[in-house]
């Protein structure tokens, strides 16, 4: 028969067992945590924490710019990973419009009881920063708390990930470009033989305001320039250009999404398409999330935002978006793509200077209109 007085002492045990808090924060992680409180931000010192909180949250709400079938298999393997969070909804923002909307209504404050984690289009960025929590994610990554990649988060605000990349590549038609004028870096367009309407560049001058991180502005006005007097056919529009390389019509992109040319080539008869990622290679950040500073499911928020960094996510960044994963995640076939390359990764900053930038450029090409013929 066990003595009452052993029972009682058990049960206290028990109960001191039970009250326990979890261990302890190294001082490390309590030196970050001060740290990051000192500028205002939010750390949390244990995965643990985020989980247990995320459990009693039960939802998260995200507001996405992928397409939507990717969108479906990165919220598929979420929902396998954490069975406890109902993904209650689930919205692409697509276009500029899109983004001005979201803004208006993060403005008028509607948009605070939609989401948890909203999209930020990069033509609007620093627009949403007023409507971002300060989570430390820099430091929480920096530190192993979450499993994101640092270079993923934006290093002067420190609570935006982006997920993916875009690479900006060369398509042409080898049925009508000798092999040996097939560009192997940018400046192998200012080739004398490719004078005189033989590629296409467009308008929109996103690939090469990309190169402005490894060559500099003075240097990418000059390559406009030059552009300008090779005498290119101007065009808009990615997917209508690559369907008239694989026509026959022209022979070279100067400039284009890598992701549409492969998709492109995929679909097009063998032989009429073929990528080139010349060198330097430029990369522009691609689904930048933030959690909402009015989310109520803030640490089921986090790890979407974690989830975003796996393997499991950036497999659908890979395979349905496509191509556009981020060259900071070990595996990612962005990653293995630009291995041994040189890169010109247009990153944070750039969202405050590409809108300038591309104005300089189009006027270094002499305003030329939007034409294919």
């Amino acid at each position: 028969m066990v003595h009452k007085r052993t029972r009682v002492s058990f049960a206290l045990l028990l109960l001191s067992l039970s009250t326990t808090p979890a261990r302890a924060a190294s001082p490390e992680l309590l030196k970050a945590k001060q740290e990051a409180e000192a500028k205002g931000y939010i750390f949390l010192t244990s995965r643990d924490e985020i989980v247990a909180k995320a459990r009693k949250e039960g939802q998260v709400r995200v507001l996405y710019g992928v397409n939507p079938a990717t969108a479906r298999g990165i919220a598929e393997a979420f929902a396998k990973k954490y069975p406890f969070i109902n993904i209650r909804r689930i919205e692409e923002s697509e276009g500029p419009d899109a983004a001005v909307r979201i803004i208006m209504e993060l403005q008028a404050g509607t948009a605070a009881k939609a989401w948890d984690i909203v999209y930020l289009s990069g033509n609007h960025y620093t627009k949403y920063l007023a409507y971002i929590a300060k989570y430390d994610l820099l430091g929480m990554a920096e530190k192993g708390v979450l499993q994101i990649p640092p270079q993923m988060i934006d290093p002067d605000h420190r609570n935006v990930v982006a997920a993916g990349s875009a690479l900006d590549a060369i398509a042409y038609n080898p049925k009508l470009l000798p092999a040996a004028l097939v560009p192997k870096n940018w400046e192998d367009l200012l080739r004398p033989e490719l004078k005189g309407r033989k590629f296409i560049m467009d308008v929109a001058p996103a690939a090469v305001a990309a190169l402005a991180p490894a060559w500099g502005l003075k240097k990418v006005l000059e390559f406009a320039r030059k552009i300008r007097e090779q005498e290119p056919i101007w065009g808009r529009g990615h997917s209508r250009m690559l369907t008239s390389i694989v026509a026959g019509e022209y022979a070279l992109h100067g400039g284009t999404n890598y992701h549409s040319a492969v998709r492109t080539k995929k679909k097009a008869p063998a032989g009429t398409l073929d990528v080139v990622l010349a060198e330097p290679v430029p990369v522009r950040l691609h689904e930048t999330q933030a959690i909402l500073s009015t989310a109520i499911n803030p640490h089921a928020a986090l790890l979407w935002l974690e989830h975003m960094a796996s393997p499991e996510a950036q497999k659908y960044l890979d395979e349905v978006e496509p191509l556009k994963s981020s060259i900071f995640v070990s595996g990612s076939a962005l990653k293995k793509a630009v291995e041994e390359k040189k890169v010109s990764v247009a990153a944070w900053r750039s969202f405050y200077e590409r809108e300038g930038i591309e104005k300089q450029i189009v006027e270094a090409y002499g305003f030329p209109s939007a034409r294919l013929k």
